[in-house]
């Protein structure tokens, strides 16, 4: 798969989320082909779009990358989910399953106040807070 096929998974995920109702923030690896999607300012956690293993440090909780051929779940310090390219629908399915059980635990009001906690807090944070661009 291609630097395409990333951007073209990328906007199918960006225009899903966005009919779902999340507030997308993107940022674009300078140095890999990686997109960096945070759902709802980071409340509903966020998508990597790789073609490539990430960092160990970096714990994304949801990971669509174009070389894997089947899915899997990682359970280390943080839940990852990984998914091939045919796992797109589950990805989507997934990503609203997370946001519907954390409103359902917080509230509509205590989730929006979570996004403007980190709206406001994170704004002005180096690296993904200050380079992304609302989408």
């Amino acid at each position: 798969m291609t630097i395409q096929d990333i951007k073209r998974y990328t906007k199918m995920i960006i225009d899903a989320a966005k009919k779902m109702g999340f507030t997308v923030q993107r940022y674009d690896a300078y140095s890999t082909n990686s997109v960096y999607l945070k759902l709802d300012y980071g409340v509903s956690n966020s998508i990597r779009i790789s073609d490539h293993k990430g960092k160990k440090h970096l714990s994304y909780r949801f990971n669509l990358l174009t070389n894997l051929d089947k899915g899997y779940v990682s359970n280390g310090e943080h839940l990852r989910n990984y998914y091939s390219p045919a796992d797109f629908e589950k990805l989507l399915h997934d990503i609203q399953v997370n946001r519907d059980n954390l409103i359902s635990r917080y509230g509509e009001v205590g989730y929006k106040n979570f996004m403007n906690k980190n709206k406001f807090e994170n704004a002005n944070k180096k690296g993904f807070w200050s380079q992304a661009k609302l989408v």
